[in-house]
């Protein structure tokens, strides 16, 4: 049976702040921007909810500042929809975020 003096010592590692910023003022489409100091690669979306929604361009990687389009379709799409973003930091851990519509 295990005991706590088994157990290894937290990280001592700061939280990684999500740099995604949505702008949905402008629904179906929203804008999604890298409001971070990293440049991060391999960027994809899920949709989830009734309808779907797409990124408007595809990109590999998002420089500091740089946006994402993604259009939503469907009569319910906006009212039930979450969109998962999938991305890696420049050391290549991979992370995932979800946001509502």
């Amino acid at each position: 049976m295990p005991h706590l003096t088994d157990v290894p010592p937290r990280s001592r590692e700061a939280a990684y702040p999500v740099p995604w910023l949505v702008d949905r003022s402008r629904l179906p489409w929203c804008t999604l921007r890298n409001v971070g100091a990293e440049r991060v690669t391999d960027v994809a979306t899920q949709f989830f909810g009734d309808g779907w929604a797409e990124p408007a361009v595809p990109r590999a990687s998002l420089s500091p500042g740089d946006e994402l389009q993604i259009v939503f379709f469907g009569e319910r799409a906006i009212a039930s929809g979450q969109v998962t973003v999938h991305w890696r930091r420049p050391d290549g851990r991979e992370y995932a975020w979800t946001f509502v519509c």
